[in-house]
């Protein structure tokens, strides 16, 4: 194999285990699975956005085609034929079933806890899959669910609904094949191997690929922790592709012919309000942190140019989202000031928050939180910070729900489906079984947010999920702070091939090089 055939692409954390369904290790590990593992079906990657925020159109990948029953309860995929696992497996109905047995069935020897939670959001309504024959599933729902084709695509969300060998899953059990779970896609898992940065993960090129093998012959996935790190080494030739850029001068690098391009990716750096904590469970005292973090200037301090006052729980790039929706919570300390007081909030109150030292798309949360602390201290609020080191950990300790003593988390995610704000929001999904981290309870929410789930018409399901925002951002279960508009990702001049869509993590099959 030859180096200046290999693409080399720089990560802000180290790659998870590779086995889709059951790995909760951020975009990171879902940027690498997007090039080894396939859904039904999948983000058109090579369709550049209509419109600013536009979301990803939804095509057929493994499906040949799908069928939609008009009440969005039952669907029938056609599969592609001659389609391989790169361990050999046929791709056939009877694999489809099997890796739906493993997230959704129970009573399946397959079945694996892990990957049915992390997964439950978009399978949890599967009544019954089934092969019709050697090349066709069914799918029947227990409700309407319009968005579930859409939340086939999403990489890590986490766990996610790509295929892997049934030959994997039978030999190594439900629970066993992390990085020796073989997907379709049109590069395979070759190695794993350490850096000073942590895990990384090389690539080789699938020759078998169905849809024609790729251009390139290998990727690595390098992690790179420091963020000035990662620009020397786009800089500097050593990698071709670097992601989470946010908070670098944007404009050398363009002077420099490098492609940075501004998109929309559905991204959120929130906060996480403990509904069981004795102060921030007051809405008066969350309405109060709002006002008094000045988004603006954290953002133009930190992130010039590359991020953006977050004002909706529904991110950019998801099809509810509102470009035009309202600042509920301007940066206002007097008014903050009221707000504490009104609460009976005592001078110099002491709020304990916890976090990750860096991560996937994490940005810089050391930074954030001194911003935020000291425009808290301002208005009477003193900040204690907790960061843990490993990324991976902590969003494994933060699933668990927000611990007592603790008054907020943080999290940087979101979705191109408006789904999620259920899926962080609703009572069904309160932690430690679901990702509501701050144990939030509002049945005026949950009802909102049942009844877009279940709306055929989209026009409806858009205003039903803004409604179902609005009612987010005035009561503040979660407080979110920016969103990313430039800089997630950057390429050298010598990648050519790649479409930006507004998605968090790209397809690279069709990356060539000059």
């Amino acid at each position: 194999m030859q180096n200046d055939r290999m693409l080399r692409v720089a990560l802000d954390w180290a790659v998870d285990e590779i086995d889709p369904p059951r790995s909760f290790g951020g975009w990171n590990t879902g940027r690498v699975v997007q090039q080894t593992h396939e859904s039904l079906v999948e983000d058109d990657f090579h369709m550049p956005p209509g419109s600013t925020g536009a979301p990803t159109q939804v095509v057929p990948r493994l499906a040949e085609s799908v069928q939609q029953s008009p009440d969005a309860r039952h669907f029938i995929f056609k599969l592609r034929r001659d389609v391989r696992f790169h361990d050999g497996a046929e791709l056939d109905a009877d694999a489809v079933v099997l890796n739906y047995q493993r997230m959704c069935d129970p009573a399946s020897p397959y079945y694996s806890h892990v990957a049915a939670d992390f997964n439950r959001e978009g399978v949890g309504l599967i009544d019954h899959v089934h092969a019709r024959d050697s090349m066709t599933v069914e799918f029947r729902l227990s409700e309407p669910f319009p968005e579930f084709l859409r939340y086939m695509t999403q990489e890590d969300a986490p766990g996610s609904q790509a295929l892997i060998s049934p030959k994997a899953i039978r030999e190594f059990g439900p629970d066993g094949c992390a990085d020796r779970a073989p997907g379709t896609g049109a590069f395979r898992f070759h190695r794993r191997f350490e850096t000073a940065g942590g895990s990384a993960v090389e690539l080789r090129r699938n020759a078998a690929y169905w849809d024609g093998p790729p251009a390139i012959d290998a990727i690595q996935f390098l992690p790179i922790p420091d963020l000035q790190d990662r620009v020397r080494a786009l800089m500097e030739g050593q990698v071709d592709v670097a992601y989470s850029l946010e908070g670098t001068d944007v404009e050398n690098l363009l002077a420099h012919g490098f492609n940075v391009p501004a998109f929309s990716p559905p991204y959120l750096w929130y906060l996480v309000f403990n509904q069981r904590d004795p102060w921030v469970s007051d809405g008066r005292v969350r309405q109060a942190i709002a006002h008094a973090i000045d988004r603006k200037s954290l953002c133009d301090a930190l992130f010039p140019g590359t991020v953006r006052p977050a004002t909706s729980a529904i991110p950019p790039g998801a099809p509810a989202h509102d470009a035009h929706a309202l600042e509920r919570y301007p940066y206002d300390p007097d008014l903050a000031r009221a707000l504490l007081a009104a609460a009976g909030v005592p001078q110099g109150l002491v709020l304990h928050v916890i976090g990750a030292r860096a991560g996937s798309a994490q940005l810089d949360p050391g930074a954030i939180f001194q911003r935020i602390a000291h425009d808290l201290a301002a208005v009477g609020v003193r900040l204690e910070v907790s960061l843990q080191d490993e990324w991976v950990a902590y969003c494994n300790q933060w699933r668990q729900g927000a611990p007592m003593g603790v008054a907020m988390s943080e999290m940087s995610w979101a979705m191109s489906c408006d789904v999620w704000l259920s899926q962080v929001l609703h009572s069904r999904n309160m932690s430690p079984r679901g990702f509501n981290a701050g144990y939030h309870h509002d049945p005026v929410l949950d009802t909102m947010l049942d009844q877009a789930r279940s709306t055929l018409s989209f026009e409806e399901r858009k205003s039903l999920y803004r409604a179902a925002d609005a009612r987010v951002m005035e009561t503040l279960p979660i407080l979110p702070l920016v969103t990313s508009a430039r800089g997630m990702i950057a390429c050298s001049p010598r990648v050519t091939g790649l479409t930006t869509v507004n998605q968090c993590w790209q397809d690279f099959r069709r990356v060539r090089f000059t």
